[in-house]
């Protein structure tokens, strides 16, 4: 089952049990207005009041105790209604939860699988370029004549960079200032606690450094890039810039950007990027900044192995 159709069936059951709830305090309302006219009836009447009138008044007393009957009833049913409805309702959540969860794991097998393809195309990179550089140094044959030239000492092939050595950090943290001390400080902390390099603004910046210099360097040195959107996030030019920069690494094949979504809606993300609404993402409304830290890190474990 998709995670847009439990989505579905979670907006019907929510849309129905406000629909009952509404209803409920309808009957609520009918039956205490009955209650007041019964009260209101009961205290007319007096020593004074005539037969007739009495026993009209016992006939309205009558009709409205009638219909409390009549309305409780109605409200028993819909709050049966009500714990049938919110009992579907925790159902589908766990069913959202658990595709949620199903779609996570799909994707870290498909950065897993990215990034083993790379680093096997990498390795075959790095075989032809040895290759190629061993062929220049390689000895020439020359044909046999009566002097003897002395032999050459041929220089070792080149050692190449490892592609891996060039990553200083484990993940980027994009921000907003606004979201700093509530979600992105706490977020690099944790991961540093769980032993990642992080970069991160207040980890990394000193006092001179050039801003553009240092995040340039910051997005091309991580593996990964955590992006906090948010409505401050979508009003700043250098986080626009950051994004840009990790939509570029992306463009080689590789999955970098994990999203997360702080005080926005679906809606709203989709209206700045659908290509971002379509990334799965994790809510700082659903979780907390150590259950983010920890999922991260076991994206970013599972991609060194």
């Amino acid at each position: 089952m998709s995670i847009s159709s439990v989505r579905s069936k979670l907006t019907s059951v929510q849309r129905d049990l406000q629909g009952f709830q509404q209803k409920l305090t309808g009957k609520s309302r009918d039956e205490a207005s009955r209650l007041k006219q019964i009260a209101q009836i009961r205290s007319s009447i007096t020593n004074l009041t005539s037969q007739t009138s009495l026993k009209s008044k016992f006939r309205d007393i009558e009709r409205l105790e009638s219909d409390i009957i009549r309305i409780k009833s109605d409200i028993a049913n819909f709050n049966k209604q009500i714990a049938s409805q919110t009992e579907l309702l925790h159902k589908h959540q766990q069913e959202l939860y658990k595709e949620e969860a199903r779609e996570r794991n799909k994707l870290l097998k498909e950065q897993e699988k990215s990034l083993k393809l790379l680093e096997r195309k990498q390795q075959e990179e790095s075989r032809k370029q040895r290759a190629a550089i061993s062929s220049l140094v390689a000895p020439t044959q020359y044909p046999s004549f009566s002097y003897e030239y002395p032999q050459m000492q041929i220089p070792p092939p080149m050692s190449l960079p490892n592609v891996k050595s060039i990553k200083q950090h484990d993940v980027f943290i994009s921000h907003a200032s606004e979201d700093k001390q509530e979600i992105a400080r706490p977020l690099a902390e944790e991961l540093n606690s769980l032993g990642f390099e992080v970069w991160y603004d207040e980890f990394q910046l000193k006092l001179g450094d050039s801003l553009r210099r240092s995040i340039d360097k910051g997005l091309s040195g991580s593996r990964f890039g955590v992006v906090v959107l948010s409505p401050a996030f979508f009003a700043k030019n250098w986080t626009q810039y950051e994004l840009d920069g990790l939509v570029q690494k992306e463009m080689s094949g590789s999955k970098v950007i994990l999203p997360i979504w702080h005080k926005l809606s679906r809606d709203e993300v989709i209206s700045y990027s659908p290509a971002l609404a379509d990334k799965i993402a994790m809510n700082t409304i659903r979780y907390t900044t150590k259950e983010l830290a920890v999922a991260i890190a076991e994206i970013l474990s599972q991609s060194t192995n």
